[in-house]
Formats: C-alpha cells, sequence, structure tokens
C-alpha cells in the first residue's frame, strides 16, 4: 500500500473481464496515473480526475458527465484499490510458489465473495485482481497487461478539453 501511494507517474495497460454477459466487458485501455489525477482511456468510455473533478466520457451515448463526487465508474487506481480494502475486509496472505504476492482478501459484510490480489513482488505492482464466489469461480477480474513507473507524462492528458467533444452532451453533477 506504501508503494502504491508513492507512485507519482504511472501507466497501466489493463484488461477487466466479467464471467456475467454484459455489453461492457471484456474492456480493455491504459490507465495514467500523475500523483492523485488520473486518466482513463479505453474505447467505451474514459475517465478523467483533474484533482478537482472527475469527467466520465460515454463514447457510445455522447455524453460527458462531470462530478465532484469520487465515485467513479473505474476505480482502480493503486490507491483506490488499497483504500477499497482498507475497511470491511479481513487480508490473508496465500502461499505462493513464483515471484508473486497472493493476498486474499475477504468481504466481512458480503461473504459470499472474495478477491484474490496478485502483487508483483519485485515492483509491487499489482498485477492481477479477481473476484471470486464462495465456489472459488472467477466472477470477474482486472489484469494489468504491462506497466511503466517513473514517466515524464504531460499535464494536459489530465486536463478536460470541451472542445475536443463539440457533439456531446454535457452533464454536470456538482451535489
Amino acid at each position: 500500500m506504501n508503494n502504491a501511494k508513492d507512485i507519482r507517474d504511472a501507466n497501466y495497460s489493463f484488461k477487466i473481464i466479467s464471467g456475467n454477459e454484459n455489453d461492457l466487458f471484456p474492456i480493455s485501455g491504459e490507465l495514467y496515473i500523475k500523483k492523485e489525477k488520473y486518466f482513463i482511456d479505453t474505447e467505451e468510455i474514459d475517465q478523467i480526475y483533474d484533482g478537482y473533478k472527475l469527467y466520465t466520457i460515454i463514447h457510445e451515448n455522447q455524453e460527458i458527465i462531470a462530478t465532484s463526487d469520487s465515485n467513479t465508474f473505474f476505480n482502480f487506481t493503486p490507491k483506490q484499490v488499497f483504500n477499497f480494502f482498507k475497511d470491511d475486509f479481513e487480508i490473508e496472505i496465500e502461499e505462493s510458489q513464483d515471484v508473486h504476492y497472493n493476498l486474499i482478501a475477504r468481504d466481512l459484510i458480503q461473504d459470499d465473495l472474495f478477491y484474490k490480489i496478485i502483487i508483483d513482488s519485485n515492483l509491487l505492482s499489482i498485477k492481477k485482481i479477481e473476484i471470486k464466489n464462495r465456489d472459488n469461480q472467477i466472477i470477474s477480474s482486472f489484469l494489468t497487461l504491462s506497466y511503466k513507473f517513473n514517466l515524464s507524462l504531460p499535464s494536459s492528458l489530465f486536463k478536460f478539453d470541451k472542445n475536443k467533444f463539440n457533439n456531446y452532451i454535457l452533464i454536470e453533477d456538482f451535489r
């Protein structure tokens, strides 16, 4: 968790797979992180968090939802993932024969699901997260395809530019 908090500029290529039939999954894309700001780039949905506002861009509907809420469609920056597991979870380390740490996070509230978090022991980075049911069947998984750290990412990557989305409807929800 401390390593995730220290990540400043990073790029992750990822893929999310779901066992349920869903029009959105599988989905793959790129995640860029610069301190607390991030940009998630997929064909279907993009998200830009500029440190103050969150912009969710839904390409199929040509909609942009601007909010100050921390509720996001994607919650998987390393910091968000570890913060998610801080409360209401019991975490144990599972024995592993390779270069990964396997953490099992059991939800203390919803006990029919658990998470298997696979962490690269060299870089201390999340490699894969699987959501499983009681029968140990994978319901969905997040897979890191590649990752790079200590990059020099341009600040413009984390700024929303309405001019790039002229035909999109902007919905602002600031509560």
